[in-house]
């Protein structure tokens, strides 16, 4: 037997030989019965991989960890080379608001440092990333790493990917 529950478990040559009168169970067609029930059998042992992955895929989701498992087991699963680091620095940005809104008032520059506040370019927030994913050798499953990326990712977190091992 195999080690899926009880409810998926099936022995289709077992049934087949049970399920003939006992007055026809000659081994010529038990065999014969066997071999029609053969693509049956192969159905079945087709639906237990199937279910397997998708249990490994439902297990799957966009935390760090979990995902860093995902990518290795799925595109390295011998080396396991694949790390993935979650971005520290965000640059806030400078919102500037109109008198009806009533908010306190930006200034170009605060008294206590004498620094000039210097609002950022739109260019610099786009080149932000949620986290990077570092994948040494693995520049020929580009495409593969992207989708599963986009697959298990969570929503509107951008993300590096760079071909080198990572710093320690």
């Amino acid at each position: 037997m195999s080690a899926s529950p009880a409810r998926f478990r099936l022995d289709v040559a077992y049934l087949a030989t049970v399920l003939l009168p006992a007055l026809l169970r000659k081994p010529r067609l038990v065999a014969w019965v066997s071999a029609l029930t053969s693509p049956v059998d192969a159905v079945y042992q087709a639906f237990l991989a199937y279910r397997l992955d998708t249990l490994r895929e439902l297990s799957y989701n966009g935390q760090t960890a979990l995902l860093e498992k995902a990518l290795n087991d799925k595109l390295d699963p011998n080396l396991r080379r694949i790390l993935i680091r979650n971005s520290t620095v965000y640059l806030d940005p400078l919102y500037l608001n109109f008198k009806r809104e009533a908010q306190p008032p930006v200034y170009a520059s605060t008294r206590a440092e004498g620094r000039p506040l210097l609002p950022h370019r739109a260019s610099d927030f786009a080149g932000q990333v949620g986290f990077t994913v570092y994948a040494p050798g693995l520049n020929a499953k580009d495409y593969q790493l992207n989708i599963l990326l986009q697959r298990f990712k969570i929503a509107l977190v951008s993300y590096r990917i760079i071909y080198a091992p990572a710093p320690n």
